[in-house]
């Protein structure tokens, strides 16, 4: 099951490099991630072992073929590092301008998008995504409401993931969140789609 999940989202990744080294115009390496499969009722104890300080995360939600919550989280630090990479601006760190946001925005959506399209491919179904959100300074008390909407059995695909931007690198992380129907019904059907030679179409689904 993990190396099914693995596999399709390390192809997603290098999607997602491909893309995001057009939009800065400059190479981007994004760095095999660590993914797991956790229970919901983990999420919040892995936040606070993993994430030092509060940041920004980019949310999009996805329905039809199966519905759930897509979250890419940086930390303010590596937002803004980001940013800093991308534009070449010396921001300050309590500094996140509109335009900013915006970038940080398509970015997300090149990431979370190119995973969920591989994993749509792969399941020869078609998911749709709504506009990605952005939100600066998360708080501990987001992941606890996240939590208390998922039920103990909702599951999550957890991918830690480093990307190296002209020198400078950045670690992000991604949530999956799916319904514990809607994961096995996800990881059965990528289970056929693999054993049936299921082709893996290149290139993200965009949400218009």
């Amino acid at each position: 099951m993990l190396d099914i999940v693995r596999e399709v989202i390390n192809i997603g990744i290098g999607e997602a490099a491909n893309a995001l080294s057009k939009l800065v115009r400059t190479r981007v390496v994004i760095r095999s991630p660590d993914v797991r499969i956790i229970d919901s009722n983990q999420i919040y104890d892995y936040i606070q072992n993993q994430v030092a300080s509060l940041g920004v995360y980019i949310s999009q939600n996805f329905c039809t073929l199966a519905r759930g919550r897509t979250i890419l989280f940086y930390t303010r630090e590596c937002s803004i590092s980001l940013l800093n990479a991308v534009h070449g601006e010396d921001l300050k760190t309590e500094t996140l301008t509109e335009s900013g946001m915006a970038t940080l925005n398509e970015i997300g959506n090149i990431i979370m998008g190119s995973c969920m399209a591989e994993i749509s491919n792969l399941i020869g179904g078609r998911i749709t995504f709504d506009l990605p959100q952005v939100t600066v300074e998360i708080s501990e008390r987001y992941f606890q409401n996240l939590i208390l909407e998922l039920n103990e059995r909702d599951k999550a695909i957890v991918v830690k993931n480093e990307m190296r931007v002209k020198d400078t690198d950045i670690q992000g992380y991604m949530f999956v969140l799916l319904t514990f129907e809607d994961f096995m019904s996800v990881i059965a059907r990528m289970e056929a789609g693999m054993l049936t030679g299921g082709r893996i179409a290149y290139g993200p689904e965009r949400p218009q």
